[in-house]
């Protein structure tokens, strides 16, 4: 009998405290090797959770950036909205520490000293929901120039005029 008592007690104890846990949101904006020449930003916006709360009415109660190198250590900064919220020196791993969140739109940027490989990039908002905005383009990553590449690229746009210059040219003669 006394063991069906703690048994139920144990139960109840779980329910009442994972139900006044606090919703918990996280978004992985990178995983993998990502080569970063000196920085990299991402779109995420930020919703209010299904729970209702009022306590989270306004906003939602905290955001944290977590950041993981690979290969060596790396030095630089962390920016939302383009203000830096948190600077890492020579290190593989960067937890920001409580940053202050509203609703809407926010840019994350990654800011590296000298280049250096992302491993992963997460982001943990307490109280409301964070999903990240593709858009048809990659994030704005600067890499190493690759001239090869953009001289080709350019050739193929210079080719694409000259198509269309030529059949406008025959539209206006017939």
């Amino acid at each position: 009998m006394n063991l069906v008592r703690r048994s139920w007690l144990v139960i109840l104890l779980t329910l009442f405290v994972g139900g006044t846990g606090v919703a918990q949101s996280r978004v992985q904006l990178a995983q993998g090797r990502r080569a970063i020449q000196d920085k990299v930003s991402f779109v995420i916006d930020v919703a209010h959770d299904k729970s209702g709360n009022p306590r989270y009415a306004d906003a939602p109660e905290d955001m944290r950036v977590m950041v993981r190198f690979s290969d060596r250590p790396a030095s630089g900064r962390v920016y939302l909205d383009g203000k830096a919220v948190g600077r890492f020196d020579e290190t593989q791993m960067f937890n920001s520490n409580s940053i202050d969140v509203s609703y809407g739109r926010h840019t994350i940027t990654l800011a590296v000293t000298a280049p250096a490989t992302l491993y992963d990039l997460n982001v943990d908002l307490r109280g409301g929901i964070a999903h990240e905005i593709l858009g048809d383009e990659e994030p704005a990553v600067t890499l190493a120039p690759d001239l090869s590449k953009r001289v080709a690229e350019l050739e193929r746009k210079v080719h694409d005029l000259e198509t269309e210059i030529a059949s406008l040219k025959k539209k206006r003669n017939h």
